[in-house]
């Protein structure tokens, strides 16, 4: 592994990421809108934000949109809303001040315990919470076993294959109202080029060497096919302050 630590591995490789990861699927964004009861002139953060990918998204919907990052090249690809460093357990805004946060695809590697009060601390009452996922790596047709076991080696290497996500039961000790879940689907055809970024864009293969992620790509790359289509599921999970 590299020498940053996983939660920051995709600082690494912050411009494949924000130019190749899948879109936020928009059905997504409308339907957490309305159950947050959300207008344009909301107050909302992005938590975690990445790139900016979600932040984009959100500045087309929101008068006032916030995002922080902690990690230095991530963050300096957000280019609309207030940009602050931050972390999702010691979040720069005061009591009561935003009325949504929406968190894409990180809120798995938050310290739930330190993040959830601070999600209470932050939010004005009757605050919501959206957090999304993005499941993308199945393709069809699947890929050969050859190169799914080279994929595999640095998975495990990362310890993400034994995590476990206790994050759901901090919320249910928490003051919000219990957690709700809604999936959506639907198909992202990629080339093999764009597949195999979108792979180093995962935190075990961003957080190798650069020499070692582009080695194993360069031994993926013969074994698969030229086109994929990806089944992306999104799964919303939302709640409220009561």
């Amino acid at each position: 592994m590299g020498d940053r630590p996983l939660p920051l591995a995709f600082g690494s490789v912050a411009e494949i990421y924000d130019r190749v990861r899948p879109p936020y699927f928009r059905p997504l964004l409308d339907r957490a809108q309305e159950v947050l009861e959300l207008g344009s002139g909301a107050c909302v953060l992005d938590l975690g934000a990445g790139s900016g990918r979600l932040t984009r998204e959100l500045a087309a919907r929101f008068d006032s949109v916030i995002a922080v990052e902690p990690d230095d090249e991530m963050r300096g690809l957000i280019d609309v809303g207030t940009v602050l460093c931050g972390s999702a357990e010691k979040i720069p805004r005061t009591d009561a001040s935003v009325d949504a946060v929406f968190v894409g695809e990180a809120f798995h590697w938050f310290d739930a315990e330190r993040a959830v009060p601070e999600l209470e601390r932050v939010l004005r009452p009757r605050g919501g919470v959206a957090l999304f996922s993005n499941l993308w790596w199945d393709t069809e047709p699947p890929l050969p076993d050859a190169a799914l076991e080279l994929l595999r080696v640095p998975f495990v290497a990362s310890g993400r294959a034994e995590a476990v996500e206790t994050w759901p039961d901090v919320f249910a000790r928490s003051a919000f109202e219990p957690l709700r879940h809604e999936e959506f689907v639907w198909q992202l055809p990629v080339t093999a080029d764009r597949l195999l970024e979108m792979y180093a864009t995962t935190s075990s293969i961003a957080s190798l060497p650069e020499h070692e992620r582009d080695a194993l790509l360069e031994q993926v790359r013969p074994l698969i096919a030229e086109r994929y289509t990806l089944p992306i599921k999104v799964e919303l999970t939302w709640t409220r302050l009561p």
